[in-house]
């Protein structure tokens, strides 16, 4: 959250980090391990609307993920994901939809 509040570093700074962070889980990929779409991007995919900023990590038990979204209504959060036993499942990261 300190990036994008730009407390972390400068604002130019906090911009050049943000650019590399962000995440296009509206497109398609075949890459399981794309970082729009193998990870929180896969409980986006089909919502409009949703800006997405995510850093994943993953290790040969891990698969990690910490994101920040800003919904379309204007709500902001971060929403981080550990697994542990998971780090070859794309699909770790569950489906979730609003009712």
């Amino acid at each position: 959250m300190e990036i994008v509040t730009s407390r972390a570093v400068t604002p130019e700074r906090s911009t050049q980090m943000l650019e590399l962070l962000k995440r296009d889980y509206a497109g398609k990929s075949t890459d399981a391990d794309d970082q729009g779409h193998g990870f929180t991007g896969i409980a986006l995919s089909g919502l409009e609307g949703i800006k997405l900023w995510s850093k994943a990590g993953w290790t040969s038990t891990t698969r990690h993920d910490a994101a920040y979204l800003e919904m379309p209504d204007g709500s902001r959060f971060v929403l981080v994901t550990f697994t542990t036993d998971h780090a070859t499942s794309a699909t770790s990261f569950p489906q979730w939809r609003e009712s």
